[in-house]
Order: structure tokens, then C-alpha cells, then sequence
């Protein structure tokens, strides 16, 4: 067996000490959920029991390795020991009927990757009416990738411009400014992925 903890307490303070707060507590609400007594648990992690009540209580601080058996044997990763952070859903699916559409002036948009479950990244469908002028220049930070599903879009960048037709795409670095527009007598529906949402300068 594993000790690997001292015996007497130290008091926390800088970082280190920010780093142990509540990781008893932490520990200790850890093996509850997954239906585990302490002496299963210090079975598992290789610990004496003394040292993991030790550990849960916060009178005993537990060194690295101490912490990566433990981590192990709550089938967590190491840094879900110091926080109580959740990692988001590995998949997250939207429904046709649970996507609302943003209508404004012209333009419709479903957003399709809500930012709050994949920071940094969008995926959104418009539709840009016919009848509408063209949306004024946009520019943002990171990458767009546009794919037409319908229509004609009509891409206009500073010193270029391209039209594209369904099954047509364009990517670019969205630093540039960049007004699209439907030509062609009918509305365009096309897909754009990027880094963020399109803004106005």
C-alpha cells in the first residue's frame, strides 16, 4: 500500500493553497456519487483509509502521485480533483423544430451550434432574400467557410468578388470585409461556418 500524504496538516496559502481548496470535499462528493465507501476507494487508489479519510477531511495534504491514483480510481481526470467544472456533453443534437429563425431585413438565420456548448465555434443556415439589398460589409475575427444549398450568392470582398451556385463554397479569413447578396432573381440559402458571428464594422 501507498501513503504518499503527510501526516500533520499545512496551512494553504498562494497558489498552492488556492489549488487545495475543497479538493477533500471534492474528493470525498466524487466517490459518494459513484457509490463508493472510503475503503473501496483506498483499495482501489492503493492509499491506506486512515490516509484517505485523512485526505477528505483536509487533514492530511496529498502528494502528486497520491492525487493521479486517486484521480484513476474515480475514473476522473487529474484536474477534476481541483475543480468543480463539468466538461460539456460529448454530442449535442438540435432538432429541425427547435431551431428558431432570426428574421431582419431581408435575411433569415438558424443558428445551429449554441456558443455556450462549443465556445469559439458557430454553424448557422441563412437564408438572404432576393427582394433585400445587400448585407452591409461584415468583419470579425477567425475563418468563414459559406456553402450554397440554393439560389445565387454573390460574395463581394475589398478588391474581389465571386458568385457562387448550389453545391459552391468560398472560404476566407473574415478579417476582410465582406457584403453578400442574392443575384439572380431568387432568394439564396446557403451554410456558414466560422470562429464567430457576423457583426457590422
Amino acid at each position: 500500500m501507498v501513503g504518499g500524504v503527510s501526516d500533520q496538516p499545512e496551512t494553504p496559502n498562494g497558489s498552492a493553497g488556492q489549488a487545495l481548496a475543497g479538493l477533500g470535499g471534492r474528493i470525498g462528493r466524487l466517490r459518494t456519487e459513484r457509490g463508493l465507501d472510503q475503503a473501496t476507494l483506498a483499495r482501489r487508489a492503493e492509499l491506506e483509509q486512515t490516509h484517505l479519510a485523512g485526505v477528505e477531511s483536509g487533514t492530511a495534504t496529498p502528494s502528486l502521485p497520491v492525487l493521479a491514483q486517486l484521480a484513476e480510481a474515480l475514473d476522473v481526470g487529474l484536474s477534476e480533483l481541483f475543480t468543480d467544472a463539468r466538461p460539456g456533453p460529448a454530442a449535442v443534437v438540435l432538432r429541425g423544430d427547435e431551431v428558431p429563425s432570426v428574421d431582419d431585413g431581408g435575411m433569415s438565420v438558424q443558428v445551429l451550434t449554441p456558443r455556450a456548448v462549443i465556445p469559439g465555434l458557430y454553424a448557422a443556415r441563412y437564408r438572404l432574400s432576393s427582394a433585400s439589398s445587400a448585407v452591409r460589409p461584415v468583419r470579425h475575427v477567425g475563418h468563414d467557410w459559406l456553402y450554397v444549398l440554393s439560389g445565387e450568392l454573390h460574395v463581394e470582398f475589398e478588391s474581389d468578388s465571386t458568385t457562387l451556385r448550389a453545391g459552391d463554397s468560398v472560404s476566407f479569413s473574415s478579417k476582410v470585409p465582406h457584403k453578400l447578396s442574392a443575384v439572380g432573381g431568387q432568394d439564396a440559402e446557403f451554410l456558414a461556418v466560422g470562429a464567430t458571428l457576423l457583426t457590422p464594422t
